[in-house]
């Protein structure tokens, strides 16, 4: 299935569309979706923005913008069925009293339960985006897993089954979806690079000295299947040879059933240097040298994109979503997940042969430009979601 290829394209009135677009992370709405947001409301669309946890700088960079904000009940882990139940006649009752034209949710739960909320409160047009499978998509698990699993498929598939439309960030997820029978025949599917990176905003920077050595950077929340664990380890097995090297760990705390305790972390802190969460990832960007995500699966990881777009060689994992981001030995190197000891051999080529990350550095930039700029990503958006020609005035 080719990048950014909608099947069949939809065809829809092109008055101005009243849009709603659904997160589990406030935040994401800002950081994330900044430029299709602005590029919605500049073709003359209204659109609403509902999470569960907006900040004031969120809530107010969005209304400047010239978009609505509305706050939902929305627990973003685990499965509590009267939670959940809460969420979805929240979004039921803000659609029917808004009453918008076009749905979006992203994120497992508010693709889910917009979705169904939307159909049942009439919305001519939904349109679900999957940035990733989750949690319990995971390879392996126990009989924990494979029960959320399961349950998780059920809803995908009634959300798919009302919806015009879907969109996924990369094709193997795509893939694992038809594979187990979710995706109706017919159903209109579009595949773009992930969310793109503004590459104005997220400019390549020269690289610092090494003169202190070589700088690893992480950028992630702390739950395990972002490897923080792995990352920590690897890290650890370098240090214990005595190597000139920092290992930086950028993220907010999580509390879900995935996530990486604070306790544990503390057992690397002689080794690694955790510096908590950060509303603009750009300054720890510009002090590493190399970019580390092992990650176990992801849509298409932000992070790693935002690393390419600044100029840094990347390390990350030989599985869906993440292997995309690496033109192995070009731009980086793969390694397999849950696996430290490939990590800190990764990691070691860089400290081994340091000239690698001065020849690796553009060749990110050049990636980034060429696969994931944002422009070329909304543009494939807007036309998987109907929005591609401008609204009269």
């Amino acid at each position: 299935m080719a990048a950014g290829v909608a099947y069949p394209a939809l065809t829809i009135d092109r008055a101005p569309q009243r849009v709603a677009f659904v997160a589990s992370y406030a935040p994401s709405l800002t950081g994330f979706r900044g430029p299709l947001i602005r590029e919605i409301i500049a073709r003359g669309h209204k659109l609403l923005c509902a999470a569960p946890d907006f900040d004031d700088q969120t809530r107010s960079k969005l209304m400047g913008w010239g978009a609505e904000t509305y706050t939902i009940p929305l627990g973003r882990t685990g499965l509590n069925p009267l939670r959940d139940l809460a969420t979805a006649r929240a979004l039921t009752k803000l659609f029917t009293d808004w009453r918008p034209d076009l749905v979006m949710g992203y994120t497992p739960k508010p693709a889910i339960y917009a979705t169904l909320a939307a159909r049942k409160a009439g919305v001519p047009r939904i349109i679900p985006m999957i940035t990733g499978l989750g949690y319990a998509f995971l390879e392996g698990g126990g009989v924990k897993r494979k029960i959320i699993r399961r349950v998780m498929a059920v809803l995908y598939a009634r959300a798919f089954s009302a919806s015009h439309g879907v969109i996924f960030h990369n094709n193997e997820d795509c893939g694992v979806f038809a594979e187990l029978g979710l995706l109706p025949e017919g159903l209109p599917v579009t595949v773009v690079r992930g969310s793109g990176v503004d590459l104005a905003h997220f400019s390549r920077c020269p690289l610092p000295s090494l003169d202190d050595g070589v700088t690893f950077l992480m950028i992630a929340r702390l739950v395990g299947y972002k490897g923080v664990e792995e990352y920590c380890q690897a890290a650890g097995m370098l240090a214990n040879l005595g190597v000139k090297a920092r290992w930086l760990l950028v993220g907010p705390p999580e509390t879900g059933p995935a996530g990486f305790p604070l306790s544990e972390l503390r057992k690397y802190e002689d080794v690694v240097t955790y510096l908590g969460s950060s509303k603009d990832v750009r300054q720890h960007l510009r002090q590493c040298h190399v970019y580390v995500l092992p990650s176990y699966g992801e849509g298409m990881p932000r992070t790693v994109l935002e690393a390419l777009a600044t100029g840094r060689p990347i390390i990350t994992t030989r599985t869906r979503g993440c292997r995309e981001t690496v033109l192995e030995g070009v731009n980086g190197f793969l390694v397999p997940i849950r696996d430290a000891e490939s990590l800190a051999a990764a990691m070691r080529n860089f400290l081994d042969k340091p000239d690698l990350i001065g020849a690796m550095a553009p060749e990110s930039r050049k990636l980034a430009e060429g696969e994931f700029d944002v422009a070329h990503v909304n543009k494939a958006m807007l036309k998987a979601l109907g929005l591609d020609a401008r609204a009269p005035a």
